[in-house]
Protein backbone atom coordinates (compact mmCIF):
# COMPACT_ATOMS: atom_id res chain seq x y z
CA UNK A 1 0.00 0.00 0.00
CA UNK A 2 1.51 3.15 -1.21
CA UNK A 3 0.17 6.62 0.70
CA UNK A 4 0.79 10.48 0.67
CA UNK A 5 -0.22 13.54 1.55
CA UNK A 6 0.15 16.53 -0.56
CA UNK A 7 0.14 20.12 1.38
CA UNK A 8 0.40 22.88 -1.03
CA UNK A 9 -0.05 26.76 -0.13
CA UNK A 10 -4.11 28.17 0.18
CA UNK A 11 -5.40 31.72 0.39
CA UNK A 12 -6.22 30.99 4.26
CA UNK A 13 -5.17 27.58 4.71
CA UNK A 14 -2.76 25.00 2.67
CA UNK A 15 -4.57 22.90 0.31
CA UNK A 16 -3.76 19.47 1.59
CA UNK A 17 -4.54 16.45 -0.67
CA UNK A 18 -4.81 12.67 0.34
CA UNK A 19 -4.37 9.64 -1.70
CA UNK A 20 -3.05 5.91 -1.54
CA UNK A 21 -2.44 2.92 -4.22
CA UNK A 22 -3.02 -0.88 -3.32
CA UNK A 23 -1.55 -3.26 -5.14
CA UNK A 24 -2.16 -7.28 -5.18
CA UNK A 25 0.05 -10.06 -6.03
CA UNK A 26 -1.84 -10.54 -8.82
CA UNK A 27 -1.21 -7.37 -10.40
CA UNK A 28 -4.41 -5.21 -9.82
CA UNK A 29 -4.70 -1.73 -8.09
CA UNK A 30 -7.04 0.12 -6.50
CA UNK A 31 -6.41 4.08 -5.75
CA UNK A 32 -8.08 7.00 -4.72
CA UNK A 33 -7.43 10.71 -3.52
CA UNK A 34 -9.05 13.82 -2.81
CA UNK A 35 -9.39 16.93 -0.91
CA UNK A 36 -9.07 16.63 3.11
CA UNK A 37 -11.51 19.42 3.31
CA UNK A 38 -11.38 22.35 5.32
CA UNK A 39 -13.10 21.98 8.52
CA UNK A 40 -10.05 19.26 9.21
CA UNK A 41 -7.28 21.31 7.90
CA UNK A 42 -8.65 24.08 10.07
CA UNK A 43 -8.84 21.65 13.50
CA UNK A 44 -4.88 21.03 12.41
CA UNK A 45 -3.90 24.38 11.77
CA UNK A 46 -5.25 26.09 15.09
CA UNK A 47 -3.27 23.87 17.31
CA UNK A 48 -0.49 25.55 18.73
CA UNK A 49 1.85 22.14 17.64
CA UNK A 50 0.21 22.85 14.16
CA UNK A 51 2.21 20.35 11.63
CA UNK A 52 -0.45 20.30 8.46
CA UNK A 53 1.43 18.15 6.24
CA UNK A 54 2.48 15.66 8.88
CA UNK A 55 -1.45 15.18 9.43
CA UNK A 56 -1.93 14.85 5.93
CA UNK A 57 0.80 12.41 5.81
CA UNK A 58 -1.02 10.25 8.07
CA UNK A 59 -4.49 10.14 7.08
CA UNK A 60 -3.95 8.67 4.04
CA UNK A 61 -2.72 5.22 6.54
CA UNK A 62 -6.16 5.19 8.10
CA UNK A 63 -7.92 6.25 4.75
CA UNK A 64 -6.21 3.01 3.16
CA UNK A 65 -6.90 0.59 6.36
CA UNK A 66 -10.18 1.30 6.72
CA UNK A 67 -11.34 1.35 3.01
CA UNK A 68 -9.21 -2.16 1.99
CA UNK A 69 -9.80 -3.24 5.54
CA UNK A 70 -11.85 -6.67 4.64
CA UNK A 71 -8.48 -7.45 2.04
CA UNK A 72 -6.11 -6.63 4.31
CA UNK A 73 -7.50 -8.58 7.47
CA UNK A 74 -4.91 -10.86 8.92
CA UNK A 75 -2.39 -10.35 6.35
CA UNK A 76 0.99 -8.99 6.24
CA UNK A 77 0.56 -5.66 4.81
CA UNK A 78 3.54 -3.14 4.12
CA UNK A 79 2.68 0.43 4.01
CA UNK A 80 4.91 2.82 1.64
CA UNK A 81 5.32 6.40 2.91
CA UNK A 82 7.32 9.37 1.65
CA UNK A 83 7.17 11.46 4.86
CA UNK A 84 9.61 10.72 7.59
CA UNK A 85 8.18 12.19 10.38
CA UNK A 86 4.68 10.44 9.97
CA UNK A 87 6.73 7.37 9.02
CA UNK A 88 9.05 7.41 12.43
CA UNK A 89 5.91 8.07 13.94
CA UNK A 90 4.13 5.17 12.71
CA UNK A 91 6.88 2.57 13.84
CA UNK A 92 7.08 4.01 17.37
CA UNK A 93 3.56 4.82 17.86
CA UNK A 94 4.13 7.68 18.85
CA UNK A 95 4.70 11.88 18.11
CA UNK A 96 5.25 15.10 20.69
CA UNK A 97 2.42 16.52 18.20
CA UNK A 98 -1.15 16.11 19.56
CA UNK A 99 -3.09 15.91 16.23
CA UNK A 100 -0.60 13.11 15.07
CA UNK A 101 -0.59 11.18 17.74
CA UNK A 102 -4.16 11.15 17.82
CA UNK A 103 -3.61 9.77 14.20
CA UNK A 104 -1.03 7.32 15.24
CA UNK A 105 -3.35 6.18 17.92
CA UNK A 106 -6.19 5.39 15.47
CA UNK A 107 -3.28 3.62 12.80
CA UNK A 108 -2.34 1.43 15.42
CA UNK A 109 -6.03 0.90 16.72
CA UNK A 110 -7.29 -0.50 13.16
CA UNK A 111 -4.08 -2.12 13.23
CA UNK A 112 -5.20 -4.48 15.71
CA UNK A 113 -8.52 -4.81 14.95
CA UNK A 114 -7.78 -5.79 11.41
CA UNK A 115 -4.98 -8.35 12.70
CA UNK A 116 -2.68 -6.37 10.12
CA UNK A 117 1.13 -7.31 10.45
CA UNK A 118 2.00 -3.82 9.34
CA UNK A 119 5.57 -2.61 8.44
CA UNK A 120 6.15 1.25 7.45
CA UNK A 121 9.12 1.61 4.53
CA UNK A 122 10.44 4.74 3.01
CA UNK A 123 10.02 5.30 -0.32
CA UNK A 124 11.00 8.37 -2.84
CA UNK A 125 8.23 10.95 -3.15
CA UNK A 126 9.59 10.56 -7.07
CA UNK A 127 8.71 6.61 -6.76
CA UNK A 128 5.47 7.08 -4.55
CA UNK A 129 2.59 5.96 -6.81
CA UNK A 130 0.22 7.74 -4.92
CA UNK A 131 1.77 11.15 -5.13
CA UNK A 132 -0.49 11.81 -8.19
CA UNK A 133 -3.57 10.41 -6.59
CA UNK A 134 -2.98 12.79 -3.55
CA UNK A 135 -2.47 15.68 -5.59
CA UNK A 136 -6.04 15.03 -7.79
CA UNK A 137 -4.00 13.53 -10.44
CA UNK A 138 -5.49 9.66 -11.79
CA UNK A 139 -4.03 9.29 -15.58
CA UNK A 140 -0.71 7.58 -14.81
CA UNK A 141 -3.04 5.20 -12.35
CA UNK A 142 -5.89 4.58 -14.82
CA UNK A 143 -3.69 3.79 -16.99
CA UNK A 144 -2.32 0.63 -15.53
CA UNK A 145 -4.06 -2.14 -16.71
CA UNK A 146 -6.09 -4.26 -14.13
CA UNK A 147 -6.61 -0.78 -11.74
CA UNK A 148 -9.55 1.03 -10.43
CA UNK A 149 -10.64 4.21 -8.77
CA UNK A 150 -12.19 4.14 -5.72
CA UNK A 151 -13.72 6.52 -3.18
CA UNK A 152 -11.78 5.92 0.38
CA UNK A 153 -14.72 4.76 3.33
CA UNK A 154 -14.71 5.10 7.40
CA UNK A 155 -15.15 2.50 9.67
CA UNK A 156 -18.28 3.61 11.56
CA UNK A 157 -17.91 7.09 10.57
CA UNK A 158 -19.22 9.78 8.31
CA UNK A 159 -16.66 11.17 6.26
CA UNK A 160 -14.22 14.16 8.16
CA UNK A 161 -16.80 13.71 11.61
CA UNK A 162 -14.26 11.01 12.11
CA UNK A 163 -11.08 12.93 11.97
CA UNK A 164 -12.76 16.02 13.47
CA UNK A 165 -13.25 14.06 16.85
CA UNK A 166 -9.61 13.26 17.44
Amino acid sequence: VFVDGACEPGHVLPQVGVGACLFEIDGSAEFFGGDAGPELVQVWADRPDQQVIAQAELVPTLLAMSTWGPRLRGRPVVFFIDNDSARFGLVSGYSPVMASAALISVAWGLVAHLGIAAWFARVPTCCNPADGPSRGKFAEMRRRPNSAQVSPSFFGASGAAMWLSL
